[in-house]
This record gives structure tokens, C-alpha cells and sequence, in this order.
């Protein structure tokens, strides 16, 4: 892919390019299922079902949001060294302040605000909520770290390792 003088792409290059792939978001798709299903097995499953799948997960999505694009971008955009490494400095800075801000609303007023008050959660769950919140702290710089190299790997080819 990073050879600007490549033979055509042919449907086994797409394949070879795009299973695994696949198969990576598969194993991401199902995460919710199973962490549902772990859950729902353990003491308070209503409290900690409603916690994590109506409060948690989706928030957590909303704030990794603006981190989707990172692997599109470091798709395009990791050339060289030195571009590979203006994206790195970007992803760290952004995953990064992206994880403090998702701590920041876990442990500060604004999560009561905007869990307790903009969106109605109440007693058990709003606590079981905020303990999610915290505990998911490092996930969107994860998923920021995750993109990122994923989008190198397809762009030099090794989107299979």
C-alpha cells in the first residue's frame, strides 16, 4: 500500500487486506454481549446491566468520539518518520486529554449534571455509573494507541499482523 508504483489490487488483496480486519471488529462487537452477559451473572445485574449498558459504555463512546478518525487518518497520513511521528505526538495528546476529560466528568459535579440531571439516572445506578465511569478512564487513550498503530500497519501493508 505504501509503494506509489503498486500492481492493481485484486479481490484476494482485498481479502487478504479486509479478513482481518473484520475479524478485529468482531472481536470488538461482541465485547458488549459478553461483558452483558458476565454482568448479568453477578450480584445487583439490574443496577450493573442498567450502570454499564445504559450509562457507562454509551458515554464513554461519546467522549472516545472525536478518536474514530484516528485510524483513517493514520492510514493516510503515515508516510515517513517524520509524519508517523507528528500523528504519535497527536494521538497522545488527544487520547490523552480525551482520558482526562472522561475523568473529569466521572469524578467531578459535572457527571451528577449530566447522568444524574440531563439524563434522569437515579440512586444505585447513578453510583454504580460513576464507579464504571472511573474504572474506564484509560480506554479512549487505548482505543486512540489501538487505531493509531492499526492504521500504520494497514498503511505499510501488515494489516494481518
Amino acid at each position: 500500500m505504501h509503494n506509489s508504483k503498486s500492481q492493481p489490487v485484486t479481490a484476494v488483496d482485498v481479502l487478504k487486506t479486509w479478513f482481518p480486519l473484520a475479524l478485529s471488529w468482531l472481536m470488538m462487537g461482541i465485547e458488549l454481549p459478553l461483558l452483558s452477559a458476565v454482568v448479568a451473572r453477578l450480584a445487583n445485574p439490574e443496577i450493573n446491566l442498567g450502570a454499564y449498558g445504559g450509562v457507562v459504555f454509551p458515554l464513554s463512546l461519546l467522549i472516545e468520539a472525536p478518536i474514530i478518525m484516528l485510524l483513517t487518518a493514520s492510514t493516510k497520513l503515515s508516510r515517513d518518520l517524520a509524519s508517523y511521528k507528528k500523528l504519535w505526538r497527536f494521538m497522545m495528546i488527544a487520547g490523552g486529554g480525551l482520558s482526562a476529560l472522561h475523568l473529569f466528568v466521572a469524578v467531578t459535579p459535572v457527571f451528577d449534571w449530566l447522568v444524574g440531571g440531563l439524563l434522569g439516572v437515579e440512586g444505585d445506578i447513578l453510583e454504580a455509573s460513576r464507579l464504571g465511569m472511573i474504572i474506564m478512564t484509560p480506554w479512549t487513550w487505548a482505543i486512540a494507541h489501538r487505531r493509531f498503530n492499526q492504521g500504520v500497519l494497514i498503511r505499510f501493508g501488515h494489516s494481518r499482523a
